[in-house]
C-alpha cells in the first residue's frame, strides 16, 4: 500500500510541476505524431501578448519544418523553427490583428517511424498555409482550435530532419 501512495505522490508532483511551469496566458495543446527525433518546446520562450508576423512551412511528401517569426511584448523579434531543411518553403505573412487560431495535423508511418504527413495552419481571417500529403485515415488526423482569446504562439513536439510530432503552444492575445 505504501508503494501505491508513493506512485500517486510522484504522479501528482509530475502533473503539478507541468502545470506550474506554464506562464499565465500560455496553454499547451495536444501533440500529434510520433516520439522520434529530438524533443523541442517553445513553452519557455513565448509570452502572452506576443505577435506572430509570419509562419513558414517546409514540406514535400511530409511536413519537414515549421517556423514562426514572432515579436514579444518588449519588441524583440525572434524566429522559432523546428524540423529539417527539406521540401519547398511556403510563407504566410499575417496582417495586422490577424492570428493563427487553428492547427490540423495528419500523421502516419514512414520507414517504421511516425511522422507528420500533412500540416495546416488557419488564421482568424480565414487565411491558411499547408504542406505535405493529406492522410485518408480519420484515426490519424486531428484539428485543434485555439481557446477563445488565444493564438498560436509556439510549438512543441519531436523533430529530426522532418517533423515527427507537433503540438500548439497557445498564447493569450492582448
Amino acid at each position: 500500500m505504501k508503494f501505491i501512495y508513493q506512485i500517486v505522490a510522484v504522479a501528482t508532483l509530475v502533473v503539478a510541476s507541468g502545470v506550474a511551469a506554464l506562464k499565465d496566458g500560455v496553454q499547451l495543446g495536444s501533440t500529434f505524431g510520433g516520439h522520434h527525433g529530438d524533443k523541442y518546446s517553445d513553452q519557455d520562450v513565448v509570452d502572452p501578448g506576443q505577435t506572430v508576423q509570419s509562419i513558414a512551412v517546409r514540406a514535400a511528401d511530409r511536413g519537414d519544418c515549421v517556423s514562426l517569426d514572432v515579436t514579444n511584448p518588449a519588441g524583440q523579434m525572434s524566429t522559432l523553427e523546428h524540423g529539417g531543411g527539406g521540401g519547398e518553403k511556403e510563407t504566410l505573412n499575417l496582417g495586422e490583428d490577424e492570428h493563427i487560431t487553428s492547427i490540423e495535423v495528419h500523421w502516419g508511418k514512414y520507414y517504421r517511424k511516425t511522422r507528420v504527413m500533412y500540416i495546416k495552419f488557419t488564421t482568424d481571417q480565414g487565411n491558411s498555409i499547408e504542406g505535405g500529403t493529406p492522410h485518408d485515415s480519420i484515426a490519424k488526423m486531428a484539428t485543434e482550435n485555439a481557446p477563445v482569446g488565444f493564438q498560436l504562439g509556439g510549438l512543441v513536439g519531436f523533430a529530426g530532419n522532418e517533423l515527427d510530432s507537433v503540438g500548439a503552444v497557445w498564447t493569450r492575445i492582448d
